[in-house]
């Protein structure tokens, strides 16, 4: 008889399939139980993603004792337990409080970080630079928070569980797709690579009645709210909560470059290409002149190399760049 912890370690796996969905979402309906179990050691799942910047965590995750540190408790320093039910132990010792955010595990990066994880449902994402995600699964449902910066996601297939990403009061919901979403303070652009993902306006985060939610998590979506718009793959969406929305078709290879560390620009105003920059961790780029940032500028450059785009503006454009306190300043030759 299978236990939470063997259902969360099959549906994170690439082994999954329609009929193991169909089999836990039998399990689940047999005991309210079951659906705690369930939500806890997923959640334990998604935390231990976090795990893997700790150095004593890495150690007890791949089956090593951690060496000692001077002052640290006991807890800190554990042997790994068998299956999914070992990770509780080693999630208590090495600060479990900041996996977690009101029951939502929290994945941040830092200026020029990226990072790679899989979630409990087997779904995958990639967080850009200076991001943060909140991910907050249960039995019924998959909610996720994107509070700043650009986050990829590939979605598992789980039909009786909607997969919802919100962005403020707005919420884009896909099922079985690959798709970008990139936030900007309280705007965000929507691309889709694969699939279908519908975008709904000013919802609040209820759940979605038991009712419709099969019918919620499959494309046209029923329910009390219906789509204020459905994206189809090449398509981009801006999401402004002052106004109404703007689609328009992009290059994915340009969308998709930043996962690899490169920025496509395609007679880009030189402007956006420097705050894009800028974005990283590294040395900053300024315009001492506002007019500079009209100019369109075209190439790949790889973001942790700022100096680089600054000689190549240099050598197409009547620019100097000068270095000072950690700053590139471009300005008109004269």
């Amino acid at each position: 008889m299978k236990v939470a912890s063997d259902w969360v370690a099959r549906m994170g796996s690439d082994q999954r399939t329609q009929g193991d969905e169909q089999s836990l979402q039998a399990w689940l309906r047999e005991d309210p139980a079951n659906v705690q179990e369930f939500d806890a050691q997923a959640a334990l799942f998604n935390g231990v993603g976090l795990l893997a910047d700790d150095v004593d965590a890495r150690a007890v995750l791949m089956g090593h004792q951690p060496s000692p540190v001077a002052g640290a408790p006991p807890s800190r320093r554990l042997a790994l337990g068998a299956g999914l039910g070992g990770l509780a132990a080693v999630v208590a010792g090495v600060g479990f409080a900041r996996l977690f955010i009101d029951g939502a595990q929290v994945f941040e990066t830092k200026p020029g970080e990226q990072r790679r994880l899989n979630l409990a449902d087997g779904s995958k994402v990639v967080l850009n630079t200076g991001s943060k995600l909140r991910v907050r699964y249960d039995a019924a449902e998959r909610r996720l928070f994107l509070d700043r910066g650009q986050v990829w996601f590939q979605v598992a297939k789980a039909a009786h569980r909607p997969f919802r990403v919100f962005v403020g009061r707005d919420e884009v919901r896909a099922l079985g797709t690959a798709f970008d979403i990139r936030r900007d303070g309280d705007t965000a652009r929507v691309t889709l690579e694969e699939g279908a993902v519908a975008i709904f306006r000013g919802v609040a985060e209820r759940p979605i009645p038991t009712s419709t939610r099969s019918q919620a998590s499959s494309l046209p979506i029923a329910g009390e709210h219906e789509p204020a718009l459905i994206l189809k793959p090449g398509e981009e969406v801006k999401i402004d909560p002052n106004a109404v929305l703007q689609v328009s078709d992009v290059d994915l290879t340009r969308i998709q470059a930043w996962r690899s560390g490169q920025l496509i620009l395609d007679s880009t105003p030189l402007g956006d290409a420097v705050a894009d920059f800028n974005r990283y961790d590294g040395v900053q780029l300024v315009l001492s002149d506002r007019a500079l940032a009209s100019l369109p500028v075209s190439g790949v450059f790889h973001t942790n190399r700022p100096e680089a785009f600054a000689e190549s503006l240099v050598r197409s454009f009547p620019l100097i760049a000068t270095t000072k306190d950690g700053e590139i300043v471009l300005s008109r030759q004269r």
